[in-house]
């Protein structure tokens, strides 16, 4: 018969199919004479065991080798010996490379995709996967990021903290919880922490409080996009204060419309929504200055320094009228309470964001749907030890010393898209 394995020790002898695998008999190749460790004399042949062990699919079906190997007895103390088989994991009833194969998928596909390509048990597959985890969590370090992007993602039960390096678009680490005393300790631990001179964060005050300690050259950013994010929020509130006012014809014509005009600046509508704006702008006046609010606030980042930034805020602050607006007067103190670091934008030498950094939380996000049950820590392995992510993301010193930087993150979303594709 064609030697379809491969494997040193063995030879195949049959092959039949079964309802859920390939199953290949092979008969253990036994030259050696077995000697007793404890009486030092020649074993005799007792017999045959057969045994069935995982290995890689062959034509596009799982494969299970029944291996019949001679059993050995010593007649002195009958002690029992086998031959053993070198190809096989010590930890499990599968070949080294089916493992191998295993552990080189199992951060980019599902587990059960594997377990139904390969025949193994899901929960083995996870073993194997955990294990891969530990071997990377002793092995594998990434630089510290100059520009530091923190962000919370909702996932596997609680809420977790996404570190990215903004300098590289990067993932750099994530974080089991976001306590302040979690985030602490992570930050007394960092390795070269003063080297970390920008982080990039939401309004959510502890991250700063747990970092401020530790970080001594790092200076606060409070991200564009959540800032500008209230100025949408608040037009909302005033949406739907104000929408119910409109008749039930042009309620059905601009309900959409206006939803679509709060994510929208000015001079990307299209004429639709033009003229839904010029209906909302006749009927309910109120609305229009909400939305032309929105619009004013905006036009803060479009400034190109500070200090004109500052002006357009106050000037911006100054128009809103005295009665109503409440949302929009909740703006202006939100920016108030975090002024130095909402404008702390325009200190830095480029522009810097958190977009790529929310990019990274909804590919988590997704990635938990898609594989439905996993826990944090392999949905942070996913996230962390992708393989050919971590090939962009990686470069090298002078003297040629490799560095990594982690997970390309515009690498991760591609795969994902391709993933979705497929």
């Amino acid at each position: 018969m064609l030697d379809l394995l491969n494997l040193p020790g063995i030879k195949p002898v049959d092959m039949y199919k079964e309802s859920k695998a390939l199953i290949i008999v092979a008969v253990a190749d036994v030259a050696e004479t077995f000697i007793c460790p404890d009486c030092k004399i020649p074993m005799h042949k007792h017999g045959t065991r057969k045994n069935k062990f995982s290995d890689t699919p062959l034509y596009m079906e799982p494969v299970r080798l029944e291996v019949q190997r001679p059993r050995f007895r010593c007649e002195s103390c009958g002690k029992m010996a086998m031959s053993k088989l070198s190809f096989l994991d010590d930890k499990r009833r599968a070949t080294k490379r089916l493992v191998d194969v295993i552990r080189q998928q199992c951060f980019s596909a599902t587990f059960r995709a594997l377990a139904d390509e390969t025949g193994v048990a899901v929960n083995t597959v996870k073993n194997i996967a955990h294990d891969l985890i530990q071997e990377l969590e002793q092995t594998v370090r990434y630089e510290t990021p100059v520009i530091m992007g923190i962000d919370e993602v909702n996932l596997a039960g609680g809420y977790r903290c996404i570190i990215t390096n903004l300098t590289t678009n990067n993932v750099f680490e994530m974080l089991e919880e976001r306590t302040q005393d979690h985030l602490k300790t992570f930050f007394n631990d960092l390795p070269d922490r003063e080297k970390v001179e920008w982080v990039c964060t939401d309004l959510w005050r502890p991250f700063k409080r747990s970092f401020a300690a530790f970080l001594p050259n790092a200076k606060l950013i409070i991200d564009k996009f959540h800032v500008v994010k209230m100025a949408l929020e608040a037009l909302e509130e005033e949406r739907r204060k104000y929408q119910v006012q409109l008749s039930k014809d042009n309620l059905i014509n601009v309900k959409r419309s206006i939803q679509w005009l709060i994510l929208k600046r000015h001079e990307n509508l299209t004429p639709a929504e033009h003229k839904a704006l010029a209906i909302v702008r006749e009927q309910i006046p109120e609305l229009a200055i909400a939305y032309d609010l929105k619009e004013s606030f905006f036009t803060i980042y479009d400034e190109p320094e500070k200090q004109l930034a500052q002006n357009a805020f106050e000037a911006w602050k100054n128009r809103l009228p005295h009665e109503g607006m409440e949302p929009f007067k909740k703006l202006v103190k939100m920016v108030h309470n975090h002024y130095d670091e909402i404008f702390a934008y325009w200190d830095a030498p480029f522009t810097i964001t958190n977009a790529f950094t929310e990019g990274l939380s909804g590919l988590i996000k997704m990635s938990n749907r898609l594989g439905r049950g996993n826990s944090y820590e392999i949905i942070r392995a996913k996230t962390l030890y992708s393989v050919e992510a971590r090939k962009v993301g990686s470069g090298f010193r002078s003297g040629r010393e490799k560095v990594e930087y982690g997970p390309h993150i515009p690498t991760l979303l591609k795969q994902a898209e391709s993933s979705e594709l497929d």
